[in-house]
């Protein structure tokens, strides 16, 4: 492993991480509306969807977070290292965060409003989501990127080592497995240390959640930084051999955690971690001949990411022989070819000189 010149990365061709993007981005739809259909659903569409969802998909938003720790820290080195990169980068994702909380904002808040006792819970609560676990669904993704680099680019001005980073990330993420996937793990604490549960309880409703930037972001945008910094001496075949490896063993653990009824939420995995390393290292070295579609792509993969859920709830009341839509096994295709074509429309609009504003909605 050798440290890498500054800019060098700017001379290598990184089509295959927009295509990559692309595909996360349909996983994450995946994610959030049962690919193969919810309503009466069979065994078999059950499990589908179980393996799709709580497996397959997993990839995804960690590969986002690796990503984007890469192409960030790749605008510096590590020996004359700066934190304009990363103070303009957390500004321009805050401004989409507001963009997209306010868009999700009568939805999100409606729920807030059904759930709590009071508007001034309903306030509070809303207030905190925002801030540790996201205004909405998928819009963790912004706190946590912002808090995750920000952390990152402030122990490496206090001049510690990337490996530091790294061991502490990995630590925070162990700890936020057991809070997550590997939560049978400490559930007996319930009864054998009530004190010590009662502790973690209180952090619980504090923070709501360990995917978030610190223990869950952090591991990952420290994994970009390693490649923005590193050469890695890994061929493409190893990497790609090793991403497979770690894919079959997180088969593995997701179906352990199924039998053993551990996991408490299916965001975090312990072989979550070699397969992103080793799938990003795979990707970054694939070389895809220059087109323009692979710039639509990059564009396209933040707009789904960010829109999709929005869509759905538009597309979910048509009606489909009587009933809406959102009861329906077509949920998942129709929101998504509705949310790429929404995007599109976007997208070009947006390079006009009318519509130029639309641009704030994806950069």
């Amino acid at each position: 492993m050798q440290c890498r010149p500054q800019n060098s990365t700017d001379r290598k061709n990184y089509n295959c991480i927009d295509l990559a993007k692309f595909i996360c981005a349909i996983m994450v739809v995946m994610i959030h509306i049962a690919p193969f259909g919810s309503p009466g659903e069979t065994i078999i569409i059950s499990h589908l969807n179980y393996f799709v969802q709580n497996y397959l998909t997993r990839v995804a938003v960690p590969f986002f977070f690796v990503c984007s720790g890469f192409f960030l820290y790749k605008k510096t080195s590590l020996a004359a290292f700066s934190t304009e990169p990363t103070k303009k980068y957390a500004m321009r994702l805050f401004k989409l965060y507001v963009i997209w909380t306010l868009i999700y904002f009568p939805l999100s808040f409606k729920a807030y409003l059904r759930n709590e006792k009071d508007i001034l819970h309903a306030v509070s609560g809303y207030v905190r989501s925002c801030i540790f676990q996201g205004s909405y669904t998928q819009l963790w993704y912004f706190p946590a990127i912002i808090f995750a680099v920000l952390l990152t680019s402030f122990l490496l001005y206090k001049k510690l080592s990337p490996k530091k980073i790294t061991i502490a990330a990995l630590i925070l993420y162990l700890i936020g497995l057991l809070a997550q996937s590997w939560f049978g793990l400490i559930e007996p604490l319930r009864d054998a240390a009530p004190q010590i549960w009662s502790l973690l309880k209180n952090i619980q409703q504090v923070i709501g959640t360990t995917r978030d930037g610190l223990f869950d972001g952090f591991i990952f945008v420290g994994f970009g930084m390693l490649f923005a910094f590193y050469d890695f001496s890994i061929s493409k075949k190893k990497a790609l051999i090793a991403f497979i490896i770690s894919m079959v063993l997180m088969l593995f653990e997701v179906y352990l955690l199924e039998y053993f009824d551990f996991a408490r939420a299916h965001d975090m995995y312990l072989f979550l971690l070699p397969a992103t390393f080793f799938g990003f290292s795979f990707i970054s070295q694939v070389k895809l001949p220059d087109h323009p579609i692979y710039k639509k792509l990059r564009m396209l993969s933040s707009l789904i990411f960010y829109s999709h859920l929005r869509v759905s709830v538009a597309v979910g009341k048509l009606k489909f022989t009587n009933e809406p839509l959102s009861k329906t096994r077509l949920l998942f295709i129709i929101t998504l070819i509705t949310t790429i074509v929404f995007s599109l429309i976007v997208i070009k609009l947006s390079d006009t000189s009318k519509f130029k504003w639309l641009k704030k909605f994806y950069t």
